[in-house]
């Protein structure tokens, strides 16, 4: 038997909606990035969350810690976005790149992967 699970959600309000977004691309190299670290054992889980400005993914060593690195996109205007990481909810490092957000994390790892 399948299930199928059908979630609709109605919003009548204009300022509700949620305007952030990433393109698939992007997703897709952060979450190779997340395998890659779970793959050297050094990452264990992951949770992202939508806001109305921006997009937060997070990266754990365990489920019930806070997280090592956090990543937020925030899509400042239609033509200018910035991407920001967080070490232990310090702000560390933010570009416009996100490959070279990706390459900044990776390079605290060199010696381990």
């Amino acid at each position: 038997m399948k299930n199928k699970f059908i979630i609709t959600k109605k919003n009548n309000s204009y300022n509700n909606s949620i305007t952030s977004y990433i393109k698939n691309n992007d997703f897709t190299k952060i979450m190779s990035l997340f395998s890659r670290m779970l793959k050297a054992n050094l990452w264990k889980d992951y949770s992202f969350s939508l806001q109305k400005e921006n997009i937060i993914f997070c990266f754990y060593r365990h489920s019930f810690e806070t997280p090592v690195y956090k990543i937020v996109y925030e899509k400042k205007s239609n033509n200018f976005k910035i991407w920001t990481i967080y070490h232990q909810n310090n702000k560390v490092r933010s570009s416009t790149s996100l490959e070279k957000t990706i390459k900044w994390i990776e390079s605290r790892y060199l010696k381990s992967i």
